[in-house]
């Protein structure tokens, strides 16, 4: 997961805190907060699945030039 997915994942956790021990959140609220937290993670699993298909990719147009 990339820094700044994890930073959001991260201050989200920390708004909910906030919330529940202020009495702030209902339970549609905590819902939506839960909801926003796998998405972001799962954003962030899906960008280091591409970095590294990208990786793959490059190293294999590379050894697939030099072969002739």
């Amino acid at each position: 997961m990339t820094k700044s997915t994890e930073e959001a994942v991260e201050w989200l956790i920390d708004a909910v805190k906030v919330a529940l021990e202020d009495g702030r959140a209902s339970e549609s609220d905590i819902e939506e907060w839960l909801l926003a937290a796998i998405m972001l993670e799962e954003m962030g699993l899906d960008e280091d699945l591409d970095a590294r298909e990208a990786l793959t990719f490059s190293a294999w147009m590379n050894s697939a030039t030099t072969l002739h």
